[in-house]
């Protein structure tokens, strides 16, 4: 099955993108920039070798109401232009909104483009899917622009003061949750409204004092919060992306030394969580390999160390040297494939922790170079 995602580069366009290219090898993702909306050439040439199409791509803010609602308009109508110049008869699914009945421009346009890809659909007899989602937050999510849970998060980490104007209950859904929700809807054969279901509904400022817990427990003291529900994991994993890599490791261990020798704390963690060791001799490098949902740190306890990470569908790579004379550790992100490499002359012995089990059939490993 061959399928394209507009909005590829944006914030859920980029977690379907890659779940599909790691997850689901039945079907093959081409690629869809969005140069492509000004090609009809070139976008017909996309879409006629098509099955599946979703379409993401959008403006959520802009200067002008009016420019909201034109840009979005224009996408659809190219979208569907296409679809009639090549006689597409895939499938369609469309990322709506619950603002859909909202007055503002956002709203508006989400709903004429789910009528007018509805009524499309009936001529052109593709299949058309309309879902209706509601608040997304996630990881690389962007501040400032259709998130308050990343633009909380992105302040803190930033020493922004967070500002509640009114401490509403919102509804939300994790990033994964929707990505799970589009996949199972690619194997619909017709044409259906969904209305997606949120994870859960909570108050604008109950997400406020996890976030501020997650920036002191962690941030600060580089101590694991609590993390007993999957909507707590899902925040900080999600509070986690917003740190720069580079200006926040390699940190140090609290290292303790006397007559005896030396003592460190390696981590206080209010969450479960699973711990182990390895040696590595010499020149050899361990991982090359990404996790989408699990925390993980690195501690090197002897030795010398280079650890390695890039995100996924980016080319910069981070470096850190790590040292046994001065133990320290990282913390690898999710979406970021992580190794680390012995770079000295006597073995080097690392702990790793990490918060879940290692189950095999579920491992949440997927192996990539750095």
């Amino acid at each position: 099955m061959k399928l394209a995602i507009t909005g590829q580069d944006g914030f859920i366009g980029y977690h379907l993108y890659n779940t599909l290219k790691y997850k689901y090898s039945s079907y093959e993702v081409l690629d869809f920039k969005k140069t492509l909306f000004k090609d009809e050439e070139a976008l017909d040439s996309l879409v006629s070798n098509l099955d599946i199409i979703v379409h993401l791509a959008g403006v959520n803010r802009s200067a002008s109401e009016t420019d909201i609602l034109d840009k979005n308009l224009f996408l659809t109508q190219q979208l569907i232009d296409s679809i009639e110049r090549t006689n597409f008869d895939g499938k369609l699914i469309f990322a709506s909104s619950i603002k859909f009945n909202e007055g503002n421009a956002y709203g508006k346009s989400k709903k004429i483009s789910s009528e007018l890809f509805l009524n499309a659909s009936k001529e052109n007899e593709f299949i058309f899917i309309n879902l209706v989602i509601p608040n997304v937050f996630g990881p690389f999510c962007k501040p400032n622009y259709n998130s308050f849970v990343a633009t909380f998060c992105y302040n803190s980490i930033n020493n922004i003061k967070n500002s509640i104007k009114e401490n509403n209950q919102v509804p939300l859904i994790y990033v994964d949750s929707l990505i799970n929700i589009i996949v199972d809807k690619l194997n619909i054969s017709s044409s259906i409204d969904f209305l997606v279901k949120e994870d859960l509904k909570i108050s604008v400022q109950d997400v406020n004092n996890l976030i501020d817990d997650y920036k002191e427990t962690y941030f600060i003291k580089g101590n694991i919060p609590e993390l007993n529900t999957s909507f707590k994991t899902n925040l900080f994993n999600t509070f986690h992306s917003y740190i720069e890599p580079d200006n926040y490791f390699p940190r140090k261990h609290n290292l303790i030394s006397d007559d005896r020798g030396s003592f460190s704390e390696i981590l206080q963690a209010s969450s479960k969580g699973q711990i182990s060791y390895s040696f590595t001799i010499p020149n050899f490098i361990r991982g090359n390999h990404f996790h989408t949902r699990k925390i993980e740190r690195f501690s090197v306890l002897e030795g010398e160390a280079l650890i390695e990470m890039r995100k996924i569908g980016t080319d910069k790579v981070f470096s850190f040297k790590l040292s046994g004379n001065n133990p320290s550790y990282v913390d690898m992100k999710i979406w970021y494939t992580h190794n680390i490499k012995n770079i000295g002359n006597t073995n080097l012995i690392t702990l790793f922790w990490i918060n879940e089990f290692f189950i095999e059939e579920d491992s949440d490993t997927f192996f990539q170079k750095v």
